[in-house]
């Protein structure tokens, strides 16, 4: 996303934004890519490790068409961290380098995003150690010129990283966005069939994470009610029924598709002059994710419930209780009519039908920890969760870890 501005609160105000990126999506798109959009010069190849290891033959074969020699090839485990950013960054200033290839999910595509950064100005990683250690979103304040060109392949959806000016990473293990307008790639190829391997639940998790960033903008509130509404809707209803699809079986190619379409969309005009836009509920998972070590599904999953509860109960710091009611009305209108009309109860349920079940311990101290790191880390000037006193996101992660708890014996 690039040249994007402001939006003020008016039914004639001008909206602008870009995408400096290209896409290729479909059906075969990676092999289109492979075949007409990377020259055969010298090519570095980035995969997902969990990918890579349950689609050997269709990686070799790209390995082998893009003539990428074993020095060239390099693996990444998730999560995403800097040491990982690090060594791939080595990796590009060691060996010449026209195209990098990123294939895999969200932490493949982040540490090739921020490595390539690097690669372009070396004080990228500086000012992520150095920002990191007192705030959850680092603003990158330069803009380099790409040294390489980076083609991004996702096989997860939930991210949109293949197109988003944000990747999220680990910092001596806490979770850290970081934002730059240099970041997004060239050209990113959205294949259907690199989905088809997903276990189902990886599928529903996707589908949770893009559901919440299309909501969770919209309930936010801030004035841009028009352009916002239509999106969240369209999205979410769609998103919902999809998950529905998944409960009962494998989602078709089409429906593989439309829920990459819709994971790009987020970077759209949902959250046009927002950047860099955190949503509260992601501010406080971020935190959760390194405190407990939960996949990002699943702490998301254990606290969007008592956010949730606190809008609809009118606490308006954490957003707005008319919007969330309607939201959750386009999901349960979207085929869980059977579900509580309470949005927080309603959401608890969806995300247990969907089998996100984070079985965490209740303990007290997870709790005060990730509250006071939420109000630290993330609630500083012109973030999330700006104003939110530690005490109160204490009391909110306190009850989100009681309502999924295991006995520890406290």
């Amino acid at each position: 996303m690039k040249g994007v501005v402001d939006v003020p609160g008016r039914a004639n105000a001008v909206a602008q934004w870009g995408c400096r990126t290209r896409i290729c999506a479909g059906e075969g798109a990676l092999d289109m890519v492979v075949s007409g959009d990377i020259p055969r010069q010298q090519n570095v190849l980035v995969l997902g490790s969990g990918f890579a290891a349950a689609n050997f033959r269709l990686v070799d074969g790209v390995r082998r068409r893009l003539k990428v020699p074993a020095d060239r090839l390099h693996l990444i485990q998730a999560p995403a961290t800097v040491e990982q950013v690090e060594t791939l960054a080595a990796l590009l200033t060691r060996v010449p380098a026209d195209n990098v290839v990123a294939i895999g999910g969200t932490a493949a595509l982040d540490v090739t995003k921020l490595a390539c950064h690097q690669l372009a100005d070396d004080r990228t990683l500086a000012v992520v150690r150095a920002r990191g250690a007192g705030r959850g979103v680092i603003t990158l304040p330069f803009e380099a010129p790409a040294r390489v060109r980076q083609i991004l392949v996702p096989t997860t959806f939930g991210s949109a990283a293949e197109l988003s000016p944000h990747a999220a990473v680990r910092l001596r293990g806490q979770q850290r966005v970081v934002y730059g307008g240099g970041l997004p790639p060239s050209l990113a190829a959205i294949d259907s069939g690199l989905t088809k391997s997903l276990a189902r639940q990886a599928v529903l998790d996707g589908l949770l994470m893009s559901l919440a960033r299309f909501v969770d903008p919209y309930v936010d509130g801030d004035g841009q009610e028009t352009m916002t509404a239509v999106e969240a809707q369209t999205a979410t209803s769609a998103l919902a029924s999809l998950g529905l699809r998944a409960q009962a079986g494998d989602l078709s190619a089409p429906d593989r598709l439309l829920a990459s379409y819709l994971n790009v969309t987020q970077v759209g005009p949902a959250i046009v002059g927002r950047h860099p836009y955190v949503s509260k509920a992601w501010a406080v998972t971020a935190e959760l994710i390194g405190i407990l070590r939960l996949r990002p599904a699943a702490a998301l999953g254990t606290v969007l419930p008592s956010i949730w509860r606190r809008i609809d109960d009118g606490d308006d710091r954490f957003g707005d209780r008319e919007r969330l009611r309607r939201a959750w009305g386009w999901i349960r209108t979207s085929g869980y009519g059977h579900l509580p009309a309470d949005p927080a109860n309603g959401v608890a349920a969806l995300i247990r039908s969907w089998g996100i079940d984070s079985e965490i311990v209740d303990g007290h101290r997870a709790a005060r920890v990730t509250g006071s790191r939420a109000a630290r880390f993330w609630g500083g000037n012109q973030s999330p969760l700006t104003g939110i006193p530690a005490a109160d996101l204490t009391r909110l992660v306190s009850d989100a870890l009681s309502a999924n708890a295991i006995s520890d014996g406290q």
